[in-house]
């Protein structure tokens, strides 16, 4: 039998403490600061801060570079979907999901940005028994696959760099941008294109197509809209000429969520 006030005792209450700050996060109707935090918890500010930091390190809380505030990570919000314009996105996205995903024959997701990841928040599966497989609450790294480059490529600078740090780029495939100076560069060539492309980036028999959704005033992406499937079958070739409907649709999107009925 341990000691009381042991390891144990002391591993027992740092665990609370943690969830106290946790449950603060997630309560909160606005993200709350290191302050806020440590008023609302009780807890000195230097132990809030040493928590903030595990639970960010942890990926169960998050805060986006330069920022002050704190709101649920990519561990957490992979599961809950608490955001009402997230729930806005998913009842609008979903119908043209369907109808991009039977006009390519291809597997189409709409996923949101948590810093520093992306989360899959909708799904249509291709039909086809061999195909992109997606899951909600699927995550990945912004610096990794079309997806992530959709959103970065309207990012500032400051920001992307950020990014790859909190995710360093990982060569994967022979065809993964792997080195920053190509990395940025393609983020440019995305952001003229409107669209973001991976043949073979992530997984080399897989390939995929990405183009942003904005709203409000928003100066990145608020999600992203990502068609992929086969490289046997969906082709850069295929890709390239899909590209204008898939942009079509985000656009249809963007005006809705930029009208008046969201303002």
């Amino acid at each position: 039998m341990k000691p009381e006030g042991g390891k144990d005792s002391s591993t027992t209450r740092t665990l609370s403490r943690g969830l106290q700050v946790l449950s603060e996060i997630l309560g909160a109707e606005t993200p709350p600061t290191l302050t806020e935090l440590a008023v609302r918890t009780g807890l000195a500010k230097a132990t809030v801060s040493r928590l903030l930091a595990t639970l960010v390190e942890s990926g169960f809380a998050s805060q986006r570079p330069g920022g002050q505030t704190y709101f649920a990570g990519p561990s957490i919000a992979r599961w809950l979907r608490t955001s009402p314009l997230e729930a806005l996105l998913a009842e609008q996205a979903a119908p043209a999901l369907d109808t991009l995903r039977d006009l390519s024959g291809e597997t189409s997701v709409l996923c949101v940005p948590v810093w520093p990841d992306r989360v899959c928040i909708v799904r249509s599966l291709a039909h086809s028994p061999i195909r992109a497989q997606k899951t909600i609450g699927e995550s990945g790294p912004l610096t990794r696959g079309c997806s992530g480059r959709a959103f970065l490529a309207f990012a500032k600078d400051p920001y992307v760099d950020a990014a790859l740090q909190a995710r360093p780029l990982v060569r994967m495939t022979p065809s993964s941008l792997a080195e920053p100076e190509e990395f940025f560069a393609r983020l440019r060539t995305e952001r003229e294109l409107g669209y973001a492309m991976s043949v073979g980036g992530t997984y080399p028999d897989m390939n995929g197509i990405a183009v942003p959704i904005f709203a409000g005033g928003s100066a990145m992406p608020v999600a992203v809209i990502n068609v992929s499937g086969p490289a046997a079958r969906w082709t850069q070739e295929r890709m390239e000429a899909f590209a204008p409907t898939l942009k079509e649709h985000a656009a249809r999107l963007t005006g809705y969520f930029t009208s008046e009925r969201i303002s």
